[in-house]
């Protein structure tokens, strides 16, 4: 990087020096008594390196719109010895200018990855912005673990991208979770189609598939043999409604048997009842009773009784003449009755034999049903078996994996052993007693990470060995050259607050030295207590060298026009 600069004319411009250290320090321009809330905090040096990801087409950050609405900012820097410009205004954010060429941020995110970065078309998932962050880390944030810049990565991608910048084959790491990913989507597939109701009201009915699917083929058995032992009648309808006829008027003759049988009988019951009193009987009544029956009055029941006794052979004689009339119908419609049993008992029988052409399409038409379901049930079955077999074969392809990935690993160890020097190179400066190095191991568990990538210094989880644990990282992947030809690395004064005073001091000697040695750019803002704090870790000479000459800009709280802006702005521009 060359320069950062604005078209206000508060602002101070940032003059990054062409290799070894840059520095921009904060500071109280005065001590006094009466500055004790003054602080070289809140100066502008975070928004530095906020504004160098603005003008490197970071995404649109709001607050500076909101805050310093139609600043535009420029910066100028080299790649391969050419000179580029960009300039970008917070209140058109969208549009990016390159060596005054309109681009927008997609569009400018791939001219850098093209120009910094070796993509081929093996290598997927990998772009500019998450990338660059890995040389300058964008937020507070970005301090707290060697691998996430960015906490917001998900550990696959800190691993691909980390994986890249330090050599490691990133193919794998892809087929890895390629393969994971189908299975879980397979497996979110099984599970939605065995839980979805109306899936399964449409296959299976909700009911159990294979007990459905048994009783379907048993039902489907049954109509088959009913299918093949159906004999159609053409004239089957006109034989049914003969027989009907036939029925129903052997009904109508069965009961007229039921009602002569009746009649005969109510016949007998008059025919057995006896005469009236006869008159000798009457007359003793009288005698016996001593009462005189006048001979006019016995002559009178003499003709009645003569009278009586002709009506009641007269009523014999017709009864008698009645029930063998009906004894005679009764015994033709019995007679009639039996023909027409057999008539239609062979007609029932021909029709048992046979069927109608309807009755058969409704036959073949259930039968075609129970298979169209049987057949769903089959595909259901079928699509759950498919899913366990995918899952089956991907879990195959993980074991082999998982298996190329060690001899990979077996491979490769020359380039992790030239990572692990190059991390200990840095760490053991430091730290000499402790142990430390940059490993990679095969992960094979049921997850999406192919590589578990562990930077490690001895007691690393304390404050200020954390921070540089993350400085060798970062050096690691600066200095290594795998992938990239990024040529500075950009650290925030917050990466400084915690390490003790002498190994900030170590850390700016390596960081010059390295720099220094290799052309490259190594650029910081710091605090005036961090460099007045490790004063005595330099003698003259190297102080001035490395420390004072470094220094390109110094802010204070003094007043607004001290600090980058110029002016005084409120706003929390990591929003």
């Amino acid at each position: 990087m060359i320069r950062l600069t604005a078209d206000r004319a508060s602002f101070h411009p940032v003059e990054f020096n062409k290799s070894g250290l840059t520095l921009v320090l904060g500071k109280q321009k005065t001590k006094t008594q009466g500055d004790d809330g003054k602080t070289y905090n809140g100066v502008g040096k975070s928004l530095l390196i906020t504004l160098i990801h603005f003008c490197l087409g970071a995404n649109k950050n709001k607050e500076l719109e909101r805050a310093i609405p139609d600043w535009e900012f420029t910066l100028e820097f080299e790649i391969d010895d050419e000179t580029f410009v960009t300039r970008r205004n917070t209140s058109s954010q969208n549009k990016i200018y390159i060596n005054e060429q309109e681009m927008g941020v997609k569009k400018l995110g791939e001219f850098f990855l093209s120009r910094l970065f070796y993509i081929d078309e093996s290598t997927q998932g990998l772009t500019f912005r998450p990338l660059i962050q890995r040389f300058i880390r964008p937020r507070k944030a970005s301090y707290v673990s060697f691998d996430a810049p960015d906490p917001r990565e998900k550990p696959y991608e800190q691993l691909l991208r980390n994986s890249y910048l330090l050599g490691i084959n990133t193919g794998l790491i892809q087929k890895k979770r390629d393969l994971v990913l189908s299975r879980e989507k397979i497996r979110e597939f099984r599970k939605n189609l065995k839980e979805d109701t109306i899936f399964n009201e449409f296959f299976t009915g909700n009911a159990d598939a294979d007990i459905e699917l048994k009783d379907l083929d048993e039902k489907i058995d049954e109509v088959t043999k009913d299918i093949k032992a159906f004999r159609v009648a053409d004239n089957y309808s006109e034989i049914q409604q003969n027989a009907d006829s036939i029925e129903a008027e052997l009904l109508q003759r069965r009961n007229r048997v039921v009602v002569i049988d009746n009649a005969i009988k109510n016949i007998e019951k008059s025919l057995a009842q006896k005469t009236d009193i006869p008159i000798d009987r009457i007359q003793k009544v009288y005698d016996e009773a001593k009462a005189a029956m006048p001979q006019s009055v016995v002559k009178q029941l003499q003709d009645v009784v003569g009278f009586h006794s002709d009506l009641m052979q007269g009523r014999i004689k017709r009864l008698s003449a009645e029930r063998a009339r009906l004894e005679n119908e009764k015994k033709e419609l019995e007679n009639n009755i039996g023909g027409m049993k057999k008539e239609l008992n062979n007609l029932l029988a021909y029709l048992g034999e046979h069927g109608a052409l309807d009755e058969f399409a409704k036959i073949s038409n259930y039968a075609a049903d129970l298979k169209n379901k049987a057949q769903k049930i089959r595909d259901y079955k079928e699509l759950l078996s498919n899913y366990s077999e995918q899952i089956r074969d991907i879990n195959t392809s993980l074991i082999n994996e998982t298996e190329k990935a060690e001899k990979y690993l077996d491979d490769a160890q020359s380039l992790l052993d030239s990572n692990l020097s190059i991390f200990r190179s840095f760490s053991k400066q430091f730290y000499p007693d402790k142990p430390g190095g940059l490993t990679v191991h095969n992960n094979d568990g049921d997850n999406q990470i192919r590589f578990n990538i562990n930077a490690k210094i001895q007691d690393d989880a304390s404050d200020g060995i954390n921070e540089v644990k993350i400085f060798c990282f970062d050096m690691t992947s600066l200095t290594a050259r795998h992938n990239h030809k990024v040529n500075c690395l950009v650290h925030d004064s917050r990466l400084f607050s915690d390490i003790d005073y002498r190994q900030r001091a170590k850390l700016f000697k390596i960081a010059s030295e390295t720099a220094l040695g290799n052309n490259y750019q190594y650029i910081a803002t710091v605090n005036e207590d961090q460099i007045s704090s490790m004063r005595d870790q330099f003698n003259e000479e190297e102080y001035k060298e490395i420390i004072e000459e470094s220094i390109v800009l110094e802010l204070t709280d003094q007043s607004p026009e001290e600090k980058l802006l110029g002016v005084q702005v409120d706003m929390n521009y990591e929003k």
